[in-house]
């Protein structure tokens, strides 16, 4: 169905993009849908919500609500917009069993992104907290990769898919990296 073919293939960052909206680093916008100063409109790659009038959903309900459409509508809105030659009629069983496939390879993808996005975090925290004055172990090599965690942490929130894939097929490398800055990382106790 055009539905979930359009929601596996458009994320809520890129149809912001491409009906004129900017998202700022941690992926919010200013919500469309009530006047605010500030934005608090969050986009995730496959739902957003705004915290501000709690308003959320798909990319197709964006889409529905932004220009006033039917699902259906606002479903093919993105169809032709972003070029997808999506055929609304209703698909066989191969398909609908390779698009169940393609879902869980997603939703295994985004775990592990969000995983390594709280390890990646945690190691630059231990960078930036660092005693320069007495560094243990983990904490070199968290100062030393702390340029490369920012980037990767960057590509994983902002890069474009094959970007994420470069990181993913390093994912050893920065789960290693990672391990050895979390489970040797010493609690310092600050003197009162």
């Amino acid at each position: 169905m055009i539905f979930e073919a359009v929601k596996d293939s458009v994320t809520l960052p890129a149809a912001a993009r491409e009906y004129g909206f900017k998202p700022n680093r941690a992926n919010y916008i200013s919500c469309p849908f009530h006047s605010e100063r500030t934005p608090s409109l969050k986009l995730y790659e496959r739902s957003f919500h705004c915290y501000g009038c709690g308003v959320g959903g798909t990319v197709i309900d964006f889409v529905a609500a932004l220009f006033g459409l039917s699902p259906l509508d606002a479903a093919k809105k993105l169809n032709a917009d972003f070029g997808l030659h999506i055929d609304d009629t209703p698909p066989d069983r191969k398909e609908v069993e390779r698009r169940r496939q393609i879902r869980e390879v997603r939703q295994l993808f985004d775990g592990w992104r969000e995983a390594t996005l709280n390890q990646m975090d945690a190691a630059i925290r231990t960078a930036n907290q660092a005693d320069y004055n007495d560094l243990s172990d983990s904490e070199v090599i968290a100062i030393r990769y702390r340029e490369a965690f920012e980037y990767w942490s960057d590509v994983l929130l902002r890069g474009d898919l094959s970007l994420q894939m470069e990181v993913f097929r390093d994912r050893r490398e920065v789960e290693r990296l990672c391990r050895m800055i979390l489970q040797n990382t010493p609690t310092r106790s600050k003197a009162v």
